[in-house]
Parts: C-alpha cells; sequence; structure tokens
C-alpha cells in the first residue's frame, strides 16, 4: 500500500481523465469487492490498494501495478 500511498476521488479523476461520477463508481465498486480499501480525512476519502486479494490468498494483481499517482497525492 504504501508502494501506491492513497489518493482520493479528484486527484484519481485528475490522473485517469474520467468524469467524477465514473470514477467514484469504480471505485465503490472495488471496494465492495476487496480490491481497495478508503480512510476518511477530514471531508475527504482516501482510497489505496489491498495488498492482497480477498479472493484468493495471493498479493492482489493491483498491487504490482504502478499507478502514476503525482507526487503531492501519494502518501502512506
Amino acid at each position: 500500500m504504501a508502494k501506491h500511498g492513497k489518493a482520493g476521488v479528484s486527484q484519481i479523476v485528475d490522473v485517469v481523465g474520467l468524469k467524477q461520477p465514473t470514477v467514484s463508481y469504480h471505485l465503490k465498486e472495488m471496494k465492495e469487492n476487496g480490491l481497495l480499501y478508503s480512510q476518511k480525512v477530514g471531508k475527504e476519502v482516501l482510497y489505496g490498494v489491498n495488498s492482497e486479494c480477498p479472493h484468493y490468498e495471493l498479493t492482489c494483481v493491483l498491487h504490482n501495478v504502478h499507478f502514476p499517482l503525482k507526487e503531492q497525492y501519494a502518501g502512506n
């Protein structure tokens, strides 16, 4: 998780170039399926990649993907 950091919806929108409702929908689906976790910080919700796949006891496939988040958005 620290490898990728956490990011809010607006930061993810900036990176992927999709509209906010689309990004929010997909983040919700990935969270419900155990691929992502969320953490509320003030008014913002930050999302991060779970390190283990919830369906198989293996490293999550998303954990091995480098997400090019801007440095100011990446955190631990």
